[in-house]
């Protein structure tokens, strides 16, 4: 699984209350999905990875891009359908990234925002790997992780049910990460106080 199990049960036990919480836009995710849809072109299919409640994607669907949302979260699946999403519960690092309702169609792009950090340090390298194979030439990618050194398991102190482990990057090592799995990087950028890296890449 690419994502600790310990972080998926958290995910699983208070899926309502994250989606209530992460449902105002940030302003530098806006600001990225302006770069990724420019970069696309403003029409195409793509893949997200760790959908939660639907708020991406429902901006996605705003400009005219086709999303296949997906998380390795039963919970937040179940919302985002009973909310009229086509959703599929999806683990990157081991499940079959076709797309069921494109046969043989590579995807234009993929998005992750604040989902990879999750996944295992040696894991990363892997699940990009598997995200390049089903994009197709010249689609594009983002993704975004926490900036640090090491990682991080935690529980909250408000909601001891909430348990997490977090893989923290720094750039170069994040940018051989993804040049390692076959993208192109255009450009990473920090943003936020946490900070988030976000990764802004391409297939040859």
């Amino acid at each position: 699984m690419a994502t600790d199990e310990d972080t998926v049960r958290s995910y699983e036990v208070t899926a309502s209350e994250y989606v209530a919480e992460a449902a105002l836009m940030p302003a530098w995710v806006l600001h990225e999905i302006d770069a990724f849809v420019s970069a696309i072109g403003g029409t195409g299919r793509i893949l997200e990875i760790g959908s939660g409640g639907g708020r991406d994607a429902r901006e996605f669907g705003r400009r005219g891009l086709s999303v296949r949302c997906t998380d390795v979260t039963q919970g937040f699946v179940n919302l985002l359908r009973a909310d009229g999403f086509d959703a599929d519960r999806l683990d990157p690092l081991t499940d079959d990234l076709a797309d069921p309702r494109h046969p043989g169609r590579l995807y234009d792009g993929v998005w992750s925002c604040a989902c990879l950090f999750h996944v295992e340090r040696h894991d990363l390298v892997v699940v990009l790997g598997r995200l390049a194979e089903a994009t197709r030439s010249g689609g594009r990618i983002h993704a975004s992780f926490k900036e640090g050194d090491g990682g991080v398991r935690a529980t909250s102190t408000s909601d001891p049910r909430r348990r997490y482990a977090d893989t923290l990057w720094r750039e170069p090592d994040l940018r051989a990460q993804f040049v390692a799995a076959g993208w192109l990087v255009d450009e990473i950028g920090a943003h936020g106080a946490t900070p988030w890296l976000a990764v802004r890449g391409h297939r040859p």
